[in-house]
């Protein structure tokens, strides 16, 4: 039992060792002010995981990592309201969201739905092809292939409606690396 508990613990260190920048990278480019939470949440079920955790562990993890800052940020948000509920209605809010909004990019991917924005940025900065988008959001290759090029198309329209000079563009985001055939 013992070498089994110590191939078990070798087979994490590994598994941690080789992925756990990508995955904080993940969360903190989304959520920076919980991303060590995102991290060790996402490592310690990984821990409980581990015999189902398959050999190509990145997409794996970062959908968990996903599920993780989605259950957390729902739990905040909740949080949040129930607390509006019993402050004044004259309160002013906090201008932190403010600075975040005064970037370009930033203010043109909070125009699009969420689910638009996570799959344009999982391909853009985690450089997922189509196989490993599908494993991280739970779909089909095909529905992740049909996701992405949705979601294009919208960055595309927000960046018409914006009439300005893109810095980004919607050919910009490829969707990772070339899919293998």
């Amino acid at each position: 039992m013992t070498d089994d508990r110590q191939t078990r613990e070798k087979r994490f260190r590994c598994l941690y060792d080789a992925h756990s920048s990508a995955v904080r990278g993940y969360a903190w480019r989304r959520e920076p002010d919980i991303a060590d939470d995102i991290v060790a949440e996402t490592f310690t079920l990984a821990w409980q995981r581990l015999d189902k955790v398959p050999d190509d562990a990145l997409p794996w993890l970062l959908g968990v990592a996903r599920n993780v800052r989605l259950n957390l940020t729902r739990g905040e948000r909740r949080r949040r309201e129930r607390e509006l509920r019993c402050v004044e209605p004259d309160t002013a809010p906090s201008p932190g969201g403010e600075v975040e909004a005064r970037s370009s990019l930033n203010a043109i991917l909070r125009q699009l739905h969420q689910r638009d924005r996570e799959i344009l940025l999982l391909a853009a900065w985690e450089r997922l092809d189509r196989a490993d988008l599908a494993t991280v959001l739970g779909c089909s290759k095909a529905t992740a292939a049909v996701r992405l090029l949705r979601a294009r198309r919208h960055l595309a329209a927000v960046l018409t409606e914006a009439s300005a000079e893109p810095r980004i563009s919607p050919s910009d985001i490829r969707g990772g690396l070339p899919d293998e055939n």
